[in-house]
């Protein structure tokens, strides 16, 4: 009986396909350099500065909304009171009043409450400048993280060359042990023959284990290296392990001094300098008078009171003691505007403003110093990216005329012409100088990337 799919689950099963068995791929250098960008926790907490920084510029811009405060508060009062006022006498009574000295006593229970709200009007243009020297604060800060992201690029590019590099190795390292294969069966028939000595017959199985030894070598580099670029992307290590790429050299546009421009650390400085400029012109505003407005309603109570008196009801003979049981305000308003206008804080303001002169003076030193060192580090790189330019072109003759000398040595030493040893080293010249080759290309690679870090450039869309 045959067995009927539905058209949505063979579609599904087609789709899920490439899922098993080719969904798998090679992330290119771009995506693995994306990637370490996201992952980097260094870079994050870069991010999560900023974020900080930008709340505290909402906190200044929002200096002008309004505060609205309620306040509570209940207290038992109980003391005396010394009174001493010149002697007076009630009318009629003739009774003496504040005769020297006297003591009155009083006791009871306050209570208030209020809402109150304020807003500044002015803040004497400490406000948005200390706001625009947080915003170049924050600018400075997105600079250093793009030179942070330069920094990542270049650390996962280095390792993806250098997986290149032990690649070609690999590949060169195999072939030569198949040419020394073929080598030792031809060595050993001709000393089966006592063509050649047992000398002479050991030195290609010499070569051939050094060749083996050269391969474990590369593999655990190889090994780790996958692991150094998982760590750094959190790539699956067999993603990574199907990485293929040849090296080939890297061409840097022409630069000029000019290019130190757009490095991020000068532009960083740039916003810090004017950071300094802001907070500068905040401190020498600390004279200017500051406007406030203030709205209030409150509640004020007195209960249970009572006034102890020294004196005495005339007919009676009682103390005279007069209470209350209640005594409130409520709603009392109040509207208006005042300024605070600091005439004189001790020099305090003037030690501010001396404080803000000395940190943009080591601002624009740094500033100064930086230039300098960058207009030689492009100088360096540019150097040593010409210098590894030649260096390659070197390289490649050196490799083409040892493969050549291989090739002769081969036919050579199949003719009896040469003996092992002389085919051996001739393997092992053409070894060396593709392994210089390599190398040299891996350099060249390097030396071009610092060149674009040197300018300023090196970004996702540079890489190859």
């Amino acid at each position: 009986m045959a067995n009927y799919l539905s058209p949505k689950l063979t579609f599904t099963l087609l789709i899920g396909v490439p899922l098993f068995g080719f969904g798998q791929q090679a992330p290119s250098l771009p995506e693995l350099a994306s990637r370490a960008i996201s992952k980097s926790y260094e870079l994050a907490n870069a991010e999560l500065a900023i974020k900080t920084d930008q709340e505290t510029r909402k906190g200044i811009r929002e200096t002008y909304i309004p505060h609205l405060e309620a306040n509570g508060k209940y207290a038992y009062m109980d003391g005396e009171l010394l009174v001493d006022l010149p002697t007076t006498s009630l009318p009629l009574l003739n009774i003496p009043l504040f005769d020297g000295r006297e003591t009155f006593r009083g006791r009871g229970n306050l209570w208030t409450s209020d809402l109150t709200a304020s807003a500044v009007l002015f803040s004497g243009t400490q406000v948005p400048k200390l706001g625009k020297a947080v915003d170049e604060k924050i600018k400075a800060q997105e600079f250093m993280l793009e030179k942070s992201r330069q920094e990542i690029i270049s650390k996962v590019s280095t390792a993806y060359d250098q997986i290149a590099l032990l690649q070609q190795v690999q590949k060169l390292l195999a072939e030569s042990r198949r040419r020394l294969e073929i080598e030792q069966k031809t060595a050993e028939k001709a000393f089966t023959y006592g063509l050649i000595t047992a000398y002479e017959l050991n030195k290609v199985s010499v070569a051939s284990a050094a060749l083996e030894a050269r391969q474990v070598e590369y593999e655990g580099k190889h090994r780790l290296l996958i692991k150094q670029l998982h760590i750094l992307t959190d790539v699956s290590t067999d993603s990574l392990a199907l990485i293929n790429h040849a090296l080939q050299p890297y061409s840097v546009p022409s630069t000029d001094a000019a290019s130190i421009r757009t490095r991020p650390e000068l532009n960083a400085l740039d916003a810090a300098i004017s950071a300094n400029e802001y907070q500068l012109q905040a401190a020498r505003a600390h004279w200017i008078p500051q406007v406030k407005a203030m709205a209030r309603i409150g509640y004020y109570g007195l209960t249970n009171g009572s006034l102890k008196t020294p004196y005495t009801f005339p007919l009676s003979g009682q103390p005279i003691q007069p209470g209350i049981n209640r005594l409130q305000s409520f709603p009392t308003y109040m509207v208006g505007v005042g300024f605070r206008w600091n005439l004189f804080d001790g020099l305090q303001g003037k030690r501010a403003v001396n404080k803000a002169k000395i940190e943009l003076l080591k601002a624009e030193n740094n500033r100064k110093q930086a230039e300098e060192l960058v207009q030689l580090d492009l100088a360096k790189a540019q150097t040593e990216y010409n210098l590894s330019n030649k260096q390659v072109i070197a390289g490649e003759r050196r490799l083409e005329t040892a493969a050549k000398a291989l090739d002769i040595a081969q036919k050579e030493y199949r003719t009896g012409l040469i003996k092992p040893a002389e085919r051996v080293e001739a393997e092992t010249d053409y070894q060396q100088a593709a392994l210089d080759y390599y190398q040299t290309v891996f350099n060249q690679r390097r030396a071009a990337y610092q060149l674009l870090i040197a300018t300023g450039k090196l970004d996702l869309e540079q890489l190859n």
